[in-house]
């Protein structure tokens, strides 16, 4: 009896490895699917950014308010940044 027992479990055990080598020698060979490239964002153009001197942000050119104040060309990042640019000059006369 035991010597029965003995021999099943001989016989699962052989079994595991050979399940276990026909499964890495499946995965060895298998064909892998090909990865897709990771989608990418097109690359932004390089663009001139301007310093708005009332608060310090740096903003695109294309995209500041543009004044002159103090017969100087200024960008601003908006218009509250630029009223009180003006502001300052007319008050500093």
């Amino acid at each position: 009896m035991i010597r029965g027992v003995l021999l099943f479990l001989q016989f699962l055990f052989i079994l595991l490895v050979v399940r276990l080598v026909a499964r890495a020698l499946v995965r060895a060979f298998a064909p892998r699917p090909a990865r897709r490239a990771a989608p990418t964002t097109p690359p932004r153009s390089a663009e001139e950014l301007v310093r708005d001197r009332v608060c310090n942000t740096f903003v695109p050119r294309s995209r500041a308010l543009a004044a002159a104040v103090a017969g100087h060309e200024e960008h601003f990042c908006s218009t509250a940044c630029r009223d009180k640019a003006l502001s300052a000059v007319s008050r500093a006369s």
